[in-house]
């Protein structure tokens, strides 16, 4: 009766050996969508450069620099205490961009 049990459990739930051979590495297609928004965005910093004021080229120029700490932090091999500055940095860039994008709304709307 063990025995059939351990075979039904088995079926149900095989053991996986590749589970410890586990890859950690990032997909190629999100890296690939973030290289497209990273040349998206220097393109836009790029092009209407001229016609931003202080606010939209700091706002597009911390969102640029942000997506490219967060894609050498992907793909480079860093320490664990390297990462989490990089974690950080990234963050607070893509804070100060989302800050900078809610100061440039209501200063348009309502200032």
């Amino acid at each position: 009766m063990a025995t059939q049990y351990k075979k039904i459990q088995n079926k149900i739930h095989p053991k996986d050996e590749k589970k410890e051979n586990v890859d950690l590495k990032p997909k190629a297609s999100r890296d690939a969508l973030l290289l497209v928004l990273i040349a998206v965005t220097l393109i836009i910093l790029v092009l209407a450069w001229s016609n931003m004021d202080g606010i939209g080229r700091g706002m597009y120029g911390a969102l640029f620099v942000g997506m490219v700490v967060v894609y050498i932090n992907r793909r480079m091999e860093f320490s664990d205490q390297v990462r989490k500055v990089l974690i950080g940095v990234s963050s607070a860039l893509m804070l100060a961009s989302i800050c900078l994008l809610g100061l440039s709304m209501y200063n348009q709307f309502f200032g």
